[in-house]
């Protein structure tokens, strides 16, 4: 009896646990941004299909049937991909990785400081600047990555020259 009270308790314990962090999770935007990443995902992944797509089609010149065909295939590959998990997996696997850092007590302190006024407008400040660090950090980079392909290209044109090995 007693060991079935302790693993009873456990799980109470537990399952108190997981909610303590969803809702900090939820105060500090984290399911929010983890489903917007999970989406940008989804589309990014579809942008390289059809980028895939259209670049065989420049190359052949298949039959409506044959144009359909290549569509039912790019479905199938998106749903393969798309991730299987939504909020409540986010939230169990976040709770295993950070709730041990956290004992009930600070988890309680966290959810009080996030929720309060000061917190929430943190947790605002803290979105708007990542946008706009994001931001910040693509522009810079933009003509890094521009040079570099410049670079590339040049380079493989010189390659495929010296080969000599064009069709």
């Amino acid at each position: 009896l007693l060991i079935f009270l302790l693993l009873s308790s456990s799980l109470v314990q537990a399952d108190t646990r997981n909610e303590k962090i969803k809702t900090l999770m939820e105060a500090l935007g984290l399911i929010e941004m983890f489903s917007q990443q999970i989406e940008m995902g989804k589309q990014q992944n579809e942008q390289v299909g059809l980028q895939m797509i259209d670049q065989m089609m420049s190359q052949i010149n298949p039959s409506q049937e044959f144009q359909e065909r290549f569509t039912l295939a790019f479905k199938k590959f998106m749903s393969k991909v798309a991730a299987p998990w939504g909020a409540e997996e986010i939230v169990g696997v976040w709770a295993s990785y950070y709730g041990p850092g956290f004992t009930d007590l600070e988890l309680d302190q966290l959810i009080g400081f996030y929720t309060s006024p000061l917190g929430k407008k943190d947790v605002k400040v803290s979105k708007e600047a990542m946008l706009s660090f994001s931001k910040h950090f693509q522009k810079a980079g933009q003509p890094i990555v521009e040079a570099a392909t410049k670079e590339y290209i040049s380079d493989l044109k010189l390659i495929a020259k010296e080969c000599n090995c064009a069709k």
